[in-house]
């Protein structure tokens, strides 16, 4: 009996200590906030945001693609492959691409699969902001499967245009 009265004590006092207060409130979750901090680029996405390479220089088809933006600056790079994104990375639940999209204060980095090449293509791109022309904007939407007909110019745009995202039917 004794036993009994022990180990019935022993539960109701722990339950009590895990029990917290619940107030009925539903918390939503904080807004996602651009970092201020950006990550540190992987080499091969060094060239982003600097200056453009000569036209002259000879083209490696096995290096990335950095497409030459405003202002003489790379504005885009893209890398026929998935690379490790930095933290913080959102899927699309239920694109077709299976996207991955991170947006920082100055640039959104996009990784998916390309459903309309002939070949099954993963790749990962990164956009510079500031750098980009509206072409290399579009064509970042487009890989991240949104369909806005303008271009996204800011980190605020972009975060609008991934929350209001829905997978095609």
């Amino acid at each position: 009996m004794r036993a009994f009265l022990v180990a019935t004590l022993f539960l109701a006092g722990f339950s009590l200590s895990c029990a917290s207060a619940d107030d009925g409130s539903i918390r939503p979750e904080p807004p996602a906030e651009t970092p201020n901090a950006l990550a540190p680029l992987p080499q091969e996405f060094a060239q982003l945001g600097k200056p453009c390479p000569p036209p002259d220089q000879k083209t490696d088809y096995a290096a990335p693609y950095a497409g030459c933006g405003k202002d003489g600056h790379v504005g885009i790079v893209t890398v026929g492959r998935h690379t490790g994104l930095p933290e913080g990375a959102q899927k699309l639940e239920g694109s077709m691409g299976k996207v991955q999209v991170l947006i920082e204060s100055e640039r959104v980095w996009v990784q998916g699969t390309c459903v309309w090449c002939r070949n099954l293509t993963e790749q990962t791109s990164v956009v510079h902001l500031a750098y980009a022309t509206d072409e290399q904007l579009m064509q970042i939407q487009m890989q991240a499967e949104l369909t806005n007909k303008s271009p996204l110019r800011d980190a605020e745009a972009w975060r609008a245009a991934v929350a209001a995202w829905e997978p095609r039917k």
